[in-house]
Formats: structure tokens, C-alpha cells, sequence
């Protein structure tokens, strides 16, 4: 596990240890590295090393623990099997959590997913698949192309140019009564 107020600040995540009550001296390694989940631990002395994808996990899951007058909070990739979920980060600090447990969904592609309860997880962000769901964004007409162009019924028509102009010179003024 992580140190109290210790946060990664990038992948990867190498080298944790973590609680694992049936591995041999109960504990087990994880790697979380470009996209990839690697478990490594002992069990009866047959060494294993398991590796998952990011997208088989559910999501980044922010839980909160303890007591209320001392509360942990727990950043997890959380998997359908609870063997398999990860712990990335758990501390006391609750002030650059937040920004954390979104850096981590980013960073392994995974929704973020808040556990208000025990077991009862809740999506932060509506998703089909890997696409986030969300507003449309309306094109505008704002940038500098468009400021640039000329409208679609006056192309036919050119502006001319002052210099290539002829300058006509006349003795007579035209307008003049006679």
C-alpha cells in the first residue's frame, strides 16, 4: 500500500504491495503500467503473475472508510471479482483526492465511479462503451476561416482591386447642366 499522503503523480504504478489473504505470506505485488494490470504472488509456492487489461476493470472507484472523526479515503480499480481489484491510493488527506482519482481514470481509461455505500457503486460520467455521454457541442461560424470567407451567393461576384483599376481621366464633367 501506499504511504499515507504519498500520491503517485503518473503511471506507472510499480511495485506496491498489497494484502492478499490467500497468497503464501499473504501479500502479493502489483504493477499498473501502460494500460496493463500485472499481479504477482505465491500461492502453496507456485509463483503467478497475472495480467489484465485496464478495460476488465469496472472503474476508478473513491471510497471512504474509517470513522467519522478519522475517515481513509481509497482510490481502487475496482473488478468484478473482488480478488483481482487494486488498490492505488489510501490516505487521510482529503485534499488533492479528487484531482487524483480523475488523473488515475484518465490515465487508465476506466470511468470514475464513487461508493457512497459498501458495494453500492455510482457512475460520475453516463458512458456507451469507451465514449463518454454528454452535451453536444454546437459548431459556430466564429472562427478566423470563416471570417475570412465570403458568403456561398456572393462568390461569383469578386471584389476588385484599387491598383488594377483604370483611372480615367475627363475633361468634362458629365453632371454639369448644359
Amino acid at each position: 500500500m501506499l504511504a499515507k499522503n504519498a500520491f503517485p503523480t503518473a503511471f506507472p504504478i510499480c511495485g506496491v504491495t498489497q494484502p492478499d489473504p490467500r497468497a503464501d505470506n499473504a501479500q502479493r505485488r502489483v504493477c499498473v503500467a501502460e494500460g496493463r494490470v500485472m499481479i504477482d504472488r505465491k500461492v502453496e509456492g507456485v509463483a503467478m503473475r497475472l495480467g489484465l487489461p485496464c478495460s476488465a476493470y469496472r472503474g476508478v472507484v473513491l471510497a471512504l472508510a474509517g470513522a467519522p472523526d478519522n475517515p481513509r479515503f481509497i482510490i481502487r480499480l475496482d473488478h468484478a471479482d473482488p480478488e483481482l481489484s487494486v488498490v492505488l491510493a489510501e490516505t487521510a488527506d482529503g485534499d488533492d483526492i479528487v484531482a487524483l482519482w480523475c488523473q488515475l481514470a484518465d490515465q487508465t481509461g476506466v470511468p470514475r465511479l464513487l461508493e457512497r455505500e459498501a458495494g453500492v457503486l455510482e457512475a460520475m460520467e453516463a458512458r456507451i462503451g469507451q465514449v463518454t455521454v454528454g452535451p453536444v457541442l454546437v459548431m459556430r461560424r466564429r472562427g478566423a476561416v470563416a471570417l475570412r470567407r465570403r458568403p456561398r451567393f456572393l462568390t461569383r461576384r469578386r471584389m476588385g482591386e484599387r491598383r488594377l483599376m483604370k483611372h480615367v481621366v475627363c475633361e468634362q464633367v458629365l453632371s454639369a447642366p448644359r
